[in-house]
């Protein structure tokens, strides 16, 4: 992590705005810093997707999840189009893109993401599938 990428992490965390620590949980997975995005999860943060068959649980499992997604896509990154925060609530719509040819990506994302004292506690997001099956 460069220092730029820490003292963003650090200022979200500590300000505790919603929108700041989802900027920053963006800002990590640009990165494809999935350590960094873990620690910006609750203990027990609830990350559920349209490609998951069941809702994950915990920090590990959304280091896991990120892992995954930056190794099947070594170039991932995210374009945020809008972003909307009401109190605690954060709704973001973004572009993952990433990959060429047969191989490239630039699927519309829509996230739903609850942030309380500032960390994320629920990250629901939203995509058409295109028919795959759901991953465990």
């Amino acid at each position: 992590m460069n220092l730029a990428s820490a003292m963003f992490l650090a200022v979200a965390m500590t300000a505790a705005r919603p929108e700041a620590v989802v900027l920053a949980m963006f800002d990590a997975f640009n990165r494809h810093d999935a350590d960094g995005l873990a620690r910006l999860y609750a203990n027990d943060a609830q990350l559920a997707s349209s490609d998951f068959c069941h809702p994950r649980s915990g920090r590990a499992e959304v280091a896991r999840t990120y892992r995954e997604l930056f190794a099947e896509f070594p170039d991932i990154h995210d374009e945020i189009e809008q972003i909307v925060a009401q109190d605690d609530r954060v709704a973001v719509r973004f572009v993952a893109r990433g990959g060429e040819g047969a191989r490239s990506l630039s699927l519309p994302i829509s996230t739903f993401i609850v942030v309380k004292q500032g960390e994320i506690h629920s990250d629901i997001s939203t995509f058409d599938t295109g028919g795959r099956p759901c991953v465990p």
